[in-house]
């Protein structure tokens, strides 16, 4: 079952704002979660690295 995870809900901006072209990410966007995205292949691939030197 697909799970949403945040983006579409919650309060619409408010009359007089707008949007800005700029993408900013989801608002449910974590900088820690991409941190971990990042460094569990880097990490693997280092591992397996070591250990077909070995």
């Amino acid at each position: 079952m697909p799970v949403g995870i945040g983006i579409g809900r919650g309060e619409g901006p408010r009359s007089g704002t707008t949007r800005t072209l700029r993408f900013t990410g989801p608002e449910s966007f974590h900088l820690g979660a991409l941190w971990l995205a990042a460094a569990i292949p880097t990490l693997a691939t280092l591992l397996l690295i070591v250990r077909l030197a070995s």
